[in-house]
């Protein structure tokens, strides 16, 4: 059977939605109800705080909000905490920034809590994205990390190309841990 598409009226055709859809016309929503689950993707296995649902605050919102970004914050402490017994050498990073180089970035808000929260360092812009280019991912280390033992956070997964390609810069060390605020997988 053939599949029939959407009829757009003349008159609404360049009205704009409200949020923004994907596709199939959904939209990126997390209830904000933490779950923290153990997933695997490959060989590199992380762990996600929230994941995406059918109602609650879309995820442009989730990542414009500083009490959002609390809530994760204080999400992720408790979990390292009761995962990391001894935080002594133990830093933490954030994935690079690829699309907003300036004003409010949710995941080194998550971060800057999350360390003062757990006495570790972060290293703020730690690794860079040279290209942009989605799928081939060219990351650099800006500077030196001294810790041996690196907790890798990401605000959203989708594909994993961004955890992956920093997992990659991270070989050599003795441990990482990977979180993720939302699984969108």
């Amino acid at each position: 059977m053939a599949r029939r598409s959407k009829i757009t009226r003349m008159d609404k055709w360049d009205v704009p939605t409200s949020r923004p859809r994907l596709k199939g016309g959904n939209i990126p929503l997390c209830d904000l109800s933490p779950r923290t689950v153990l997933h695997q993707l490959g060989s590199l296995v992380y762990f996600a705080q929230f994941k995406r649902s059918k109602h609650g605050t879309s995820f442009s919102e989730i990542k414009q909000s500083a009490d959002i970004a609390a809530l994760f914050a204080d999400t992720a402490s408790n979990f390292i905490q009761r995962l990391v017994n001894n935080t002594e050498d133990w830093c933490i990073i954030t994935t690079p920034r690829r699309r907003h180089a300036d004003g409010f970035h949710f995941a080194t808000a998550v971060c800057e809590r999350t360390a003062a929260r757990l006495g570790i360092p972060f290293y703020a812009d730690a690794v860079q994205c040279i290209n942009r280019n989605r799928l081939e991912l060219d990351f650099h280390l800006l500077r030196p990390i001294a810790e041996r033992r690196v907790i890798v956070y990401d605000d959203i997964i989708t594909t994993g190309t961004t955890l992956t390609a920093t997992r990659a810069l991270l070989d050599d060390r003795d441990f990482i841990l990977n979180i993720i605020g939302i699984n969108n997988r």
